[in-house]
């Protein structure tokens, strides 16, 4: 069974890339979110199992959309995103749970897998 992936990201050339990287190494692409509020909305009409999420993004950021998802029971591994400065340098506590981890942009797609397979 292919693992289902929601996709968040602000900067739609972006999440064009990943759906690109996740479809052609077998993922399901349920979604796409281009703000956490999305997010929070994709998360509860999909239930994916995997989760790539921007830190820094308009309207609710990635950390305040996956407290919100963990808040609801969402157990989907997130792995965090952020290009440039953030004010979430590592993901705070509360998110640092098992399955979830942060990665730099830009970022190679084995960094990415690597990341899913960990």
């Amino acid at each position: 069974m292919k693992r289902r992936v929601l996709i968040v990201d602000d900067v739609e050339d972006i999440r064009l890339m990943l759906r690109f990287m996740m479809e052609r190494e077998g993922y399901d692409v349920v979604a796409e979110a281009a703000n956490g509020v999305e997010a929070v909305e994709k998360y509860r009409q999909h239930s994916p199992d995997i989760t790539i999420m921007d830190i820094d993004m308009p309207v609710m950021t990635g950390v305040e959309a996956a407290r919100v998802i963990r808040a609801m029971g969402g157990s989907s591994r997130i792995v965090f995103c952020t290009g440039g400065y953030s004010k979430y340098e590592t993901p705070p506590q509360e998110l640092r749970t098992e399955g979830n981890m942060l990665l730099r942009k830009p970022f190679l797609p084995a960094q990415l897998f690597q990341a899913l397979a960990a």
